[in-house]
């Protein structure tokens, strides 16, 4: 069916979003157990929403812009677009031209470690411009256009050299984020052992970020000392152990927060903040709205 739309009108990207309540879309997958791909070619602007799958967008001809909390980001052609999941966004579309737009499973990849320890890093987007990073950038698109093709053919295993073409394009971005954000030269044996490290513990704080967390207890569970476990810690995920402590927190709180029946302060206590003024500081610090401001556009768009 989708290929039959695609031959037909050239999209089969709607002009408004399919499933929408209030602000949450629900992806809907289709064909495909992870992705949602679309060729888009509609000037109809999308509202403020988000989804918990992750986004990718990528213009072929034309600009596109997104704001992402309260951030507004113009793509240029080829330029790529990561949108964390649970993100709200709202995008304008110019008079004409297209752009390829896909929806991922956050929950499917996360299976996979490093693809696991990668997301932590998209929040709330990346942005991959050709002009600053002409290389990175066409080698991401042309997986797209590679994705495009098996989407919407008919070929035998089409939906396995998808997956096979999405962790190319995962593991394309990653290997150049750890190239950008390592300070020295490690030999390969500690490199493995040191990303095998932190992907755990990532992996770790993750389902305790709302526990009482130290600096000495992770650094104790890595087998650092603190000094070197702080600075190995910036260099493997490209934020201070602190930030990332604060920003699951922050998503744990964003999902709470949906729910316009739990008191600001009781989600503050449940997310890991001490106290209710340090989470409005962090929560505005990182999101650009206060929570009072992320649950009245959540709730009411």
């Amino acid at each position: 069916m989708e290929v039959e739309l695609l031959k037909k009108y050239g999209s089969v990207s709607p002009g408004k979003i399919e499933n929408l309540d209030g602000t949450t879309e629900t992806v809907d997958f289709r064909f495909s157990t992870a992705i949602r791909f679309y060729r888009n070619m509609e000037d109809a602007d999308f509202p403020l929403h988000w989804h918990a799958p992750g986004e990718i967008i990528s213009p072929i001809e034309g600009t596109y812009t997104v704001t992402i909390v309260g951030k507004t980001v113009t793509l240029q052609p080829h330029d790529v677009l990561i949108i964390a999941s649970g993100e709200l966004h709202s995008i304008r579309a110019p008079k004409t031209g297209e752009r390829y737009i896909m929806n991922y499973s956050v929950s499917y990849f996360h299976q996979i470690q490093d693809m696991a320890e990668l997301f932590n890093t998209f929040y709330p987007f990346r942005l991959v411009t050709r002009q600053e990073d002409p290389e990175l950038a066409d080698q991401l698109f042309a997986v797209l256009a590679q994705i495009e093709g098996e989407y919407f053919s008919t070929n035998v295993c089409r939906e396995s050299e998808i997956m096979a073409l999405m962790l190319h394009f995962f593991s394309i971005f990653g290997r150049y984020e750890h190239r950008q954000n390592s300070e020295q030269v490690l030999d390969y044996p500690k490199q493995q052992d040191h990303m095998r490290r932190f992907a755990e513990l990532c992996a770790y704080i993750n389902n305790h970020c709302t526990e009482r967390l130290s600096v000495e207890d992770l650094a104790s569970r890595a087998g650092f000392s603190v000094y070197h476990f702080s600075r190995l810690f910036k260099e493997n995920t490209g934020m201070t152990c602190h930030n990332y402590l604060v920003a699951r927190r922050i998503i744990y709180a964003k999902a709470l927060l949906v729910d316009d029946t739990i008191p600001i302060t009781e989600i503050a206590m449940r997310s890991g903040f001490n106290s209710i003024a340090t989470f409005n500081r962090l929560f505005k610090a990182q999101i650009g709205y206060t929570p009072t401001e992320y649950r009245q556009m959540a709730s009411h768009g």
